[in-house]
Formats: structure tokens, sequence, C-alpha cells
């Protein structure tokens, strides 16, 4: 069938809405009187909580909830009403006070939230919720115009706020929720989020083409004199507290979501010929209220690491807490002073507990690398800066991991999208920001033909779950400091690879980062290579890869012509420290002022004794007998795991420009086999190990993260009420 077809029909089933039905319309088609109309206001600071007739600021404490379980996708809702249930107690006990929805979710979320409530009358968890404005999933956002999109969106505002009063049926529909909504759940929705992170060239776009569209008086608010882009936002909020109002007597607070890279302020060192981030500007306060009693806020998306503007600006990493440097305080801190008469309300802050970091922040609040036990330490800090600010408090993001998600920097090596989902990539950001995790069954050992029965390495054994790849190494006495333990990893086929595996001592420091290193061990009779695991029990477990087959750079345009992104088979070539770029050099406006590349050298993989205190990011245990290895997936170059899809890339076939995010060439691999060596001596090479694949995600333990618990204490010493 032509995927024309296939998607208008995709399209026509979205829409396919049942008019309301039970509406709380009276006879004469006016609305009922309900029991409070303003049950939720704003001050210049604070959303308030109308209690015994006194608006009381609150302090909010929000959580970001998005219910994509594992093997599932977003638009799925797979969530069902035990998890919700679950997770309303755990939230509440955590000491969360809000939760933020993107979205509309099932009836089941309604019915829950409301009967938690009703149960907790003296501890809610009130609700801001969101109504998402769909990407263009066909266009680039410089094609994209608001204007045409209005409707639609005016649809979505209209289904959100029916189905929340209980008033709405959906009909059965693809990537969206649908169903009988009969709870009113209303009273517990302090404020309404409308749309998503909006494209700065989107906003251009828009403006460009409706050059005329200048001002908007409505019912609720007017605008004068500004963008286009604000004009619409301006009357979509206006249409939002005008349909409320008119249909069931309630008005709340209301925002646009939005993010750093629509903020109205100047940032000089963010040079427009290198980046997008400073180009466009969404500015709620040229918004004025006509008869908005319950008035308006702010909300970012603001995190510590993203733009680079938040690491790098001078006076931003003048600021400090009590933990030290913080420039994302001073761009909170400015930010703030633009909205001093408008509450500011970060939707989203948080740090990932990936393996890998995509982003560096200013003095370690970066976009992953975070062990999970940081939570105790940057949790707290992250929701200490935006009091300290004076926002009107925050949400985490996120409660759940959720795997479906990509980020930039594996978006080209973790694909197919819909396969995302059933495996678990613990070096991507993005699927690592929950405070709940999802841990995988262990894998069903291979177990290789025995090595040395009285030797030093005595057998070795290897297995695949929904993360790693696992190697188990049985000794026959502990590994002394003095040993050097080389693991070559022959990942995809037998006559690609180096035969040679590096058994070199070389210190890994960061002079040497980069470097191409020789090995100058013995050559294996039937394995090539194209990773290589060096251990040194005393300091160092680090993971190299072929220069022929190493992928770093590949993104940021900075690859050596030796990379070819693909193995060939080489005797005795170079290898070097798996890593990968972060960030270019970059030199922003300002003539005195020069950033560095920057890297993360995930390659060094963190080991311990296994009588040492365990980390969620440990690599390599060390025990008497035996050494317990995870890598993940991406480390080793694998695209899909379930479906043994590994980078077989051609730098021939490569990008059409920097915005070209053209995925890695991929072929099938016929498994990974083993080569050990012990103090420059190959002891064995295994033959080839082909795990089991699957097509759909494993049962999964759901748990809380390590340093979750403290970072719990901490949210019940923030205040609640601000009066």
């Amino acid at each position: 069938m032509d995927m024309h077809w296939i998607r208008g029909i995709a399209l026509l089933l979205a829409l396919m809405v049942i008019a309301p039905s039970g509406c709380n319309i009276s006879d004469d088609g006016l609305p009922r009187t309900p029991d409070e109309p303003l049950p939720y206001g704003t001050t210049d600071d604070f959303l308030t909580v109308k209690i015994d007739g006194e608006y009381r600021p609150i302090f909010l404490r929000g959580i970001n909830l998005g219910v994509a379980v594992p093997g599932t996708r977003a638009g799925e809702m797979a969530a069902t009403r035990e998890d919700y249930d679950r997770w309303f107690e755990m939230m509440s006990e955590m000491g969360f006070n809000a939760i933020r929805v993107y979205t509309l979710h099932y009836p089941r979320f309604y019915e829950a939230i409301d009967e938690f409530n009703r149960n907790n009358p003296d501890n809610p968890l009130y609700i801001l919720h969101g109504i998402w404005l769909d990407e263009v999933e066909d266009k680039y956002p410089d094609e994209v115009d608001l204007f045409n999109k209005s409707d639609h969106f005016v649809e979505g505002i209209n289904e959100v706020v029916d189905c929340v009063y209980g008033n709405c049926v959906i009909h059965e529909r693809m990537g969206r929720a649908f169903g009988e909504y009969e709870v009113d759940a209303s009273k517990w929705v302090m404020g309404w989020i409308v749309g998503r992170e909006v494209y700065a060239e989107e906003v251009l776009n828009t403006n460009f083409m409706n050059p005329e569209v200048r001002s908007f008086e409505g019912e609720a608010f007017r605008i004068e004199n500004a963008q286009p882009a604000e004009v619409w936002w301006t009357q979509k909020l206006d249409h939002l507290v005008d349909y409320e109002r008119s249909r069931y007597g309630v008005q709340r607070p209301v925002s646009i979501s939005s993010w750093p890279t629509l903020d109205p302020i100047d940032h000089p060192v963010e040079d427009p010929e290198m980046s997008k981030e400073d180009i466009a500007v969404i500015d709620p306060t040229l918004i004025e209220l006509v008869d908005a009693p319950a008035g308006i806020f702010a909300t970012y998306h603001a995190y510590p690491y993203y733009p680079d503007y938040i690491v790098d600006e001078p006076d931003y990493r003048k600021y400090e807490d009590e933990y030290g440097p913080n420039s994302y305080k001073g761009y909170l801190e400015r930010l703030k002073g633009h909205y001093e008469d408008m509450p500011l309300f970060i939707g989203e802050t948080g740090v990932a507990t990936s393996w890998a970091a995509s982003r560096w922040g200013y003095e370690d609040m970066n976009q992953g690398g975070h062990p999970e036990e940081d939570l105790a330490k940057v949790g707290p800090r992250l929701m200490k800066t935006t009091l300290e600010t004076g926002t009107a408090g925050a949400a985490w993001f996120a409660w759940i991991d959720e795997w479906w998600k990509s980020t930039w920097i594996t978006g080209p090596v973790d694909y197919p999208k819909k396969r995302r989902a059933q495996w678990y990539n613990l070096a991507c950001p993005e699927q690592n920001f929950g405070l709940l995790t999802y841990d995988v069954p262990e894998p069903k050992f291979h177990s290789f033909q025995a090595v040395h029965p009285e030797g030093p390495v005595r057998h070795v054994e290897a297995g695949a779950s929904a993360a790693f790849f696992h190697v188990r190494v049985h000794l026959g006495r502990p590994l002394s400091d003095d040993d050097t333990l080389v693991i070559g990893f022959d990942t995809y086929r037998a006559d690609l690879g180096d035969s040679i595996p590096p058994t070199f001592g070389l210190e890994s420091t960061e002079e040497h980062r980069g470097e191409s290193i020789l090995p100058d061990g013995e050559e294996a009779e039937d394995n090539r290579h194209e990773f290589a695991l060096v251990i040194e029990p005393e300091d160092r477990s680090d993971l190299y890869v072929t220069l022929a087959y190493d992928l770093f750079g590949r993104r940021a345009f900075t690859s050596d012509e030796e990379q070819l992104y693909r193995s060939i088979a080489t005797e005795g070539e170079a290898w070097r420290l798996v890593r990968w770029q972060n960030n270019r050099e970059r030199g922003p406006s300002l003539d005195d002022i020069w950033y560095d590349a920057t890297f993360h050298d995930k390659g060094h993989l963190r080991m311990r004794r296994a009588d040492d205190a365990a980390n969620s990011h440990d690599a390599v245990v060390l025990h008497d007998d035996h050494i317990d290895i995870r890598i993940p997936w991406t480390y080793l170059n694998v695209v899909d795991p379930s479906n043994h899809r590994v980078v077989h890339d051609d730098r021939e076939t490569h990008y059409a420009g920097f915005d070209d995010y053209r995925l890695a060439e991929t072929t099938v691999t016929e498994g990974i086999a083993l080569t050990l060596s012990l103090n420059e001596e190959i002891l064995t090479e295994t033959d080839r190990f082909r795990w089991e694949g699957w097509d759909e995600a494993p049962e999964t333990t759901e748990r809380v993260k390590a340093g979750v618990p403290e970072f719990s204490d901490t949210l019940w010493e923030l205040p609640y009420w601000m009066d």
C-alpha cells in the first residue's frame, strides 16, 4: 500500500472521536454553577491553592510522568491501573506534591488519581496537565507554520478538557489514549501547560509566513505588537480558558511549554553561526490579562547542561551553592529576573544515570554519566537550586526509565526505533532519567571449552541480556595487582578485525586519550578482534576499539581518515580507547572566549573488588575465583542486540550535511568470539557465541534507583506552603 494512504488512514483513526456524552450542561445550555470557579490562582512567584476561602502559595515538588514501560512506546500509554495505584503511593511517600503529564492518558489514570487524592485529602498529588502539540514528522522544523496546526490543536484542547472533566467518549485509535471518560478529575488539575518544546525554526517560519498577524484581543487574553508565533500561542491559551469557563464555569492558571532555546534573554556566548539555540524567542510576559483572574505562569524545561550557554556563560559560572560552583543557578536567577511578575515553573529538570554522558554540565551536573548513587546529591542540588532562585518549583524528569527513547548522540546507532523499546540501552541518557528503573533478567551463560584445568584461567562463559553483553572468567587463582588480563572481542565476522589483541601496559591517562596505540602481543591463530578489554586489577579496566571500527567523531565530523566505521582485516594495527565527542570546539561572538571540544572517555569502565561497595556502573567485578564483566551493547557497536545487528558503515555514503542524521549502515553478526591473554600470553581463543534473539521485551523487575531515598529526604525538607 502507498505510504501516503497509510499515513492518511492513521490520521483518520487518530481523529475518530465521538462527541462528548453526559456533559455537565444544564437544560438551558448554560454551564452548571461549579462548586469553585477559581480553585487555583497565581501570585508573582507561585501558583496558589484555594483552601478555606484563602489562596495559599505552594512550592511545587513535581514529578514528570511518562508511562512507556519496557517494550512499549509513548503513545501506547501502557501503564496499568495497578501501576498508577502503586506509583501514586510511592510518589507521595517520596515527598512529591504534583504530577506533570504531557498529554491525555487512558481513563484509568484519572480514576486512579481521583481515588488516591480522595483518600489523601491532606496530601493530594496535584496535576499540571499538558495538552500536546503534535510534531510534523514528514517536515523539517523550518517548514512548519503553527497557524496550519490551529484547528487540530484546538480540537485537542477541547478533547483534553472534556476528558479531564469525565465528559467524553473516544473511539479506539492509534497512538493516543481513548475510552469512556466518566470520572471528573478536574478538581485536582492545578494548571494547564499547553504545547511542547517548539523548535526555533518553527517559530521563525511561522513569523515569516504570517507577517501581518501582530495582535490579538480575546475573551481572556490580549497581545499587541508581538511576533506572529506569540500571537498564535496567545490565541490558544485564550481558547483554552474560554472553552473551560464557558462549558464548566471554571478557570485555572495556564502556561506555554517552553525551553531555554526560546527564552527572551540574550546569550552573547552562543554563536548563531554555529548554533540555533539563541535565534528565536517566545515571551509570555507580552500576554496581557483581559479576563483571566486565575492568571498565567511560565514553564521552562531547563537543565544544567543545555544549551551550551547555561554552562559557558562567565557570569553564570560565578554563582555557587553549598556544593560548589553552579552555573545553573546563575541561569535560573536571570530567567526569574525576566519573569519577576509571573510564576516561573521549571517543568523539567534532572540528570540521567546512563553509563555514558552526552553533555557536560558545569561542576558535575551532566546529561548522563551519573551512577544511580549520584541521585543522592544531584537530585537535592537541582531542587534546592529551583527554590533558591525564586521559582515556583520544579518537576523532576522523570518517574520511570523509558526504553523507547533515543538521544542525539546515540540516534544514528540504536535503531530501528520501532524495535528500540525491546532492549535497554545503558549508553543512552534519554532512556535513563527515571527514579525507577527496570532490571532485566540475568542471562543464560554459554560455557566455552575448558582452557587450562590447572591454569590461571580455567574456563570462560558468555551471555546476552536485554541490557549487556556478559563475560564470566573462571580463575585458577586470584588476579594480582601485577597481572594484565586482556579479553579480545571478535564481534561480527571471522575474517574481519585485528589478529593481535593489545597486551600493552600503557597507563590510561588524559595525555594518551585518542592516540593510536599499537599492540605488542602474540598473533591469535583463529580469532580476530574489533574490541579489547584491558584489566589491570590495581587501577584500570579500559575498553579499546580498532582504529578502523572507531566511531569517535562520527556525529561531530571530527573522525580521522583511518576511521572507516566498519571492521577490516588488519595485522597489529592501532587501537583506541572507546569514547565519543560531546561537543565541538566553539568560538562565540565574544572575542576573548573560546571553548574546547568536550569528550566522554566511556571506555574507562568502572571496576571493583567483590567485597567493595557496589555501583550501578560497575562493569568489572573481581572475585577471587572468577571475574564478572558486563558491557552495554552500544559500547560494542551493537545497534540492536534483539536481532543481532551491528554497525558496518561506509564512509563513502556518509553525511550530506551536519543536520543529516543518517543512520549507520549495519549487518547481522555471526556472534561474538573471545580471545584471552594474561601477561602477554594468549591462553585461549573461544568459538563463536550467538545468543538467542527476541521480538518482545523481557519480563523486568521495577526498582527504585540507589540514591533516591536520600533525594526523598531532601524533598521532605523543602517547603510545601510558601506563606
